[in-house]
């Protein structure tokens, strides 16, 4: 079969779906990618296909870090102006990338935008959900914590699920309706993406020790692992090497795919929480652009390392939270410290601090040098948190999460 794995995202988001494609494409389909153009020579370095996209994410990031300094309302107001015509855009890019193709790969959370795209070109989709959020009564992944006053849970857990699917069906209408105009469709309602979304086939790449499937679950909807991409060719620089040979094992710090307006003042909170503790870091300069001309000696500046050669040689990990990251600090088997920007990394902090392997997340807006400094404290000093990360790893490592998963979309393909 054709398939087309649709990824608007950062290399957290793409690199799993590349390592997905790649397995697919060995099990003799034909895989290509749909994403932004700065990925494009990455992925077809890996022998798939790519159809690019017009907008970059990361261009589209550092130009609107602003949003990050504002509330979840108002980043919805905002994107609703400066996105929709990408939006639009995007869909069209799609549309085209995908006449040929018999299926379509993505997270569910694109379908509110490429339901048109679905229906015209007759595409069965399959979503790769990289955090749980098919409806399900018996866990929250959602909401905040249920008030010990309100006494429906399974009510409150699927409420949780409906306000996710309405916000995004709600937010992507901007770019949406105009698509459908433009591709000489009629506008579809909230009806027809449940029918969708309700019925396709849903693989949420999560390991079962860390999310248990729901009993409630239709046989559509399954839990297979996590995706890592390790990187194995890679090779440390020798200033990296020596820093981490000098001294204990340092704290990783950083945060992704995140942009910062005031990276700056960022790095230089960071690295004084880092003397507060009494440790040194390794800081990640990311999409934030953190880094400093004046860094002690206790720090080290990094651009690139693969998680799964790096992660292991820290003592914590502190990082923003996002699913591929929270994956990599738990196969490594140390503590981690969240911190939460935005989307699903409030519930990956969460449950962290549930599995007992890290400490209570750290919301961005609320990150200080004496709680980071506290935080690290905690980590490095509490014995069973650090016993509870061993195990976990060590349960991960065993885990083949992108055999469970060929094994299941091959089911879903038959």
């Amino acid at each position: 079969m054709h398939i087309t794995i649709f990824v608007y995202g950062t290399w957290g988001d793409i690199r799993p779906h590349v390592v997905l494609g790649m397995a697919l494409q060995k099990a003799g389909h034909e895989v290509q990618v749909v994403a932004s153009p700065g990925y494009e020579q990455w992925v077809r370095d890996r022998d798939l296909g790519f159809y690019p996209l017009t907008t970059d994410v990361n261009t589209f990031a550092r130009e609107n870090a602003d949003l990050m300094d504002k509330g979840f309302i108002s980043q919805l107001q905002t994107l609703r102006t400066r996105i929709a015509p990408l939006l639009v855009q995007m869909g069209l890019e799609v549309m085209e990338a995908t006449r040929d193709s018999d299926v379509l790969m993505t997270v569910e959370f694109g379908a509110s935008l490429l339901l048109d795209v679905i229906t015209a070109n007759k595409l069965k989709p399959i979503f790769i959900n990289p955090a749980p959020i098919n409806p399900t009564r018996t866990s929250n992944t959602v909401l905040p914590a249920k008030p010990g006053w309100f006494p429906f849970e399974g009510w409150y857990n699927r409420l949780g699920y409906t306000v996710l699917r309405q916000s995004s069906w709600r937010a992507l209408a901007g770019g949406r309706n105009p698509l459908a105009k433009q591709l000489g469709l009629p506008k579809s309602g909230y009806k027809d993406f449940r029918a969708v979304v309700d019925t396709a086939p849903a693989l949420t790449t999560v390991s079962r020790h860390v999310f248990q499937r729901p009993a409630d679950w239709d046989d559509r909807w399954q839990v297979t692992g996590f995706l890592f991409d390790d990187d194995p060719t890679w090779a440390p620089p020798q200033d990296l090497v020596d820093f981490l040979e000098t001294d204990e094992a340092p704290v990783y710090i950083g945060f992704g795919s995140m942009p910062d307006s005031k990276p700056q003042a960022t790095t230089r909170m960071i690295m004084d929480a880092v003397r507060k503790a009494g440790k040194r870091a390794v800081i990640l300069t990311g999409w934030a652009g953190l880094g400093a001309n004046d860094v002690p000696e206790n720090i080290h500046i990094l651009k690139y390392a693969p998680h799964s050669w790096l992660f292991p040689k820290m003592a914590v990990i502190v990082h923003h939270g996002g699913s591929g990251t929270t994956a990599s600090g738990m196969r490594a088997g140390v503590p981690t410290v969240v911190i939460p920007h935005q989307g699903d990394q409030g519930f990956w902090g969460r449950t962290v601090k549930r599995l007992g392997v890290g400490t209570n997340p750290i919301p961005r807006k609320k990150l200080t040098v004496e709680s980071l400094a506290a935080a690290i404290t905690e980590a490095t000093t509490n014995r069973a948190m650090q016993v509870n990360a061993r195990a976990l790893g060590e349960k991960i490592s065993a885990e083949d999460g992108l055999e469970e998963t060929i094994k299941w979309v091959e089911r879903f393909l038959s």
